[in-house]
């Protein structure tokens, strides 16, 4: 079921709610899909360090911290010469008796990005892999950063656990804690909807019909039906090409009624959920323009669902007539609380579906929808439907 082989360690069953966890040392990064990058901001000097490497030139001072271990660093910056980056992976304050941190400069034009790791001593016998990596202090576009060291933990735990009598299994990049929040994948689709499938350590939550409670303490994770019951979360939809599209009626922003997809009929629809507001959506837009001048009288149409917030009509309205945006738009002020955007469970944006109008059937979806090829994917889904 998964593509990556990781090397875990067992720590036992936890007798409480039946939860099974395991040490991963590395690759949980990949594992969960990402990672979210922890500041650790760098100083002249900071108490705790008994012994620095010899010859430094330029040092900065600074902390990893993960649960309740943190580890000291020093990152030497000589104007000329090479950078070098100090972990103190067995926390004892001597930085230097470590095994070598990995520090990697890599050159992106007229700056400089390094990129490293290292293998820190997270107690009980388990030790975990950890990337580091810091901007160019000289980027203008990233001067916030200037002092910024960036990191995330890329050990883990593999969790399983059963809700209802289902077995689940989930993983958590870095160390546990509280409000942790867990990936479930409900479906068994192989992805993740942030609205539907997360779950955090601490709050209840409901996915089969039982509300449960993840509760971290004295270094054990424990499952229990919650004190508090809530109604159960929907399923994610299926969007995935060859599946249908769901079906609604709205009003678009001229007052006429739509029926999705059947106001489409004899056509292919791109249902596009944006706002004024999004970079990425307004990027788009030139795109979208190409295709739809090129094969709108073939039957291609553009449907806008508008994450705009309220009292934004004619602003929408203006910035569409602005940008030469000829097509239909569904406004209702609602930013992500768009009732169309909770029908779709869409969690970011742009989020775009190509739809045949007569079947409902899903086309495309983001992958093949956006970017300059999208005139050209559009005209052979054209001549697919034979027109």
């Amino acid at each position: 079921m998964n593509a990556f082989a990781l090397p875990v360690l067992l720590l036992g069953m936890v007798a409480d709610g039946g939860v099974e966890t395991k040490f991963v040392d590395s690759g949980v990064t990949a594992r969960v899909g990402g990672y979210r990058p922890v500041r650790a901001e760098m100083k002249a000097e900071i108490e705790g360090v008994t012994k620095a490497p010899e010859g430094l030139a330029a040092p900065k001072y600074g902390k990893l911290s993960f649960g309740d271990k943190s580890y000291l660093f020093i990152l030497d910056e000589p104007a000329e010469g090479e950078a070098k980056l100090f972990v103190d992976t067995n926390a004892d304050g001597d930085l230097t008796n470590d095994e070598a941190t990995v520090w990697k400069a890599e050159k992106r034009g007229e700056l400089t990005m390094h990129n490293g790791s290292a293998k820190v001593d997270l107690g009980d016998g388990k030790v975990g892999a950890i990337n580091m990596y810091r901007f160019d202090p000289k980027d203008p576009a990233r001067e916030q950063l200037k002092e910024t060291l960036l990191y995330y933990g890329d050990f883990g735990y593999e969790i399983s656990f059963k809700l209802d009598d289902q077995p689940y299994s989930t993983f958590v990049s870095g160390a546990i804690a509280d409000k942790t929040p867990l990936t479930i994948d409900r479906n068994g689709d192989g992805r993740i909807s942030p609205k539907r499938e997360v779950a955090r350590i601490g709050a209840p939550f409901n996915f089969t019909g039982t509300t449960y409670q993840l509760t971290f303490k004295d270094g054990a994770l424990s499952l229990d039906k919650a004190a508090e019951e809530l109604p159960m979360t929907p399923l994610p939809p299926n969007l995935a090409i060859g599946q249908k599209a769901i079906e609604f009626a709205a009003e678009d922003m001229q007052g006429n009624k739509i029926e999705f997809p059947k106001t489409f009929a004899g056509k292919i629809v791109m249902l596009d959920f944006w706002a004024t507001w999004c970079g990425p959506c307004i990027g788009e837009i030139p795109h979208m323009k190409e295709a739809y001048e090129a094969h709108h009288e073939k039957g291609f149409e553009i449907l806008g669902v508008s994450f705009d917030a309220a009292d934004m009509a004619e602003k929408v309205t203006a910035f569409t007539k602005e940008k030469e945006m000829p097509w239909a738009q569904i406004y209702e002020g609602k930013l992500w609380d768009t009732t169309l955007g909770e029908t779709y469970d869409v969690s970011g944006i742009p989020f775009v579906l190509l739809v045949d109008g007569d079947t409902g059937e899903i086309l495309a979806t983001a992958r093949e929808l956006r970017g300059p090829g999208l005139k050209e994917f559009v005209g052979k889904k054209l001549e697919e439907k034979g027109k």
